[in-house]
């Protein structure tokens, strides 16, 4: 396993030293939104730090701290879930990513847990990449960040991500949670939103156990199912990174 480090618990020299012999950095961006009832409300970040990690322990390099600051989805009128304006995220998006450049790292994966990320991503981070042919600028969320070369599925708190928790974090699933006639404890004292302010494909209805949940049912997932596509994601970014520094 190749040594990796936090930024945020490295001194100055251990950062110039960092960078002078593996020039490699992860940024796992997330949220906090609410994930059904069976996953944590900060999944996405979790998500997207776990599989980070497992790039990191073959490549080396630096995490960055996990940025849990977003918006876009269907899911800002749940509880417990915030969501930012989308130019304060976008700012800081930029300019972490120029600094990146500037300290001297050659190898820069932004990965995505928080699937509307990807928009924000691919309208202002190819500019920078252009702007930087000597980098490698690898950026989205686990189903688009290297493209074609896998094939990965996404959802939110469905089978798809279920099967990524159950891989990476199994600790923190409780897949009993589930359970129906729980209305009061999502929607106290108050009423679901609106018709016009529901997205079409989200599961609304507070007493389904499948609550705020988007895809196939959570409760098909497996850790095998998640592991699968884990490996095909991890795999492809760390060879990516390799032949990118030389092998």
């Amino acid at each position: 396993m190749a040594t990796w480090r936090r930024y945020e618990e490295l001194r100055p020299d251990e950062l110039a030293t960092c960078v002078s012999q593996t020039p490699v950095v992860f940024w796992p961006l997330g949220l906090l939104e609410h994930h059904g009832w069976h996953l944590p409300v900060g999944f996405d970040g979790m998500k997207a730090e776990r599989m980070c990690m497992r790039m990191a322990e073959q490549t080396g390099g630096v995490l960055l701290p996990t940025m849990w600051w977003g918006g876009g989805g269907g899911h800002d009128m749940f509880h417990w879930t915030f969501y930012q304006d989308e130019s304060a995220y976008t700012q800081i998006l930029v300019e972490t990513t120029q600094k990146l450049i500037a300290y001297g790292f050659r190898a820069i994966v932004i990965l995505a847990g928080h699937y509307p990320w990807r928009k924000t991503l691919e309208e202002r981070l190819p500019e920078i990449r252009e702007a930087h042919p000597e980098i490698l600028l690898l950026f989205g969320t686990e189903v688009t960040i290297v493209g074609d070369a896998v094939n990965v599925k996404g959802d939110h708190a469905a089978k798809e991500e279920t099967s990524y928790g159950l891989s990476l974090f199994p600790e923190r699933i409780d897949m009993d949670a589930m359970r129906s006639g729980r209305g009061d404890e999502v929607w106290p004292n108050r009423t679901p939103p609106p018709e016009d302010r529901r997205h079409s494909r989200v599961r609304f209805d507070p007493n389904d156990p499948l609550f705020a949940q988007m895809g196939e049912d959570s409760r098909e997932a497996s850790a095998a199912h998640g592991e699968a596509g884990v490996l095909q994601v991890v795999n492809e970014v760390v060879a990516r990174i390799q032949r990118h520094l030389g092998g």
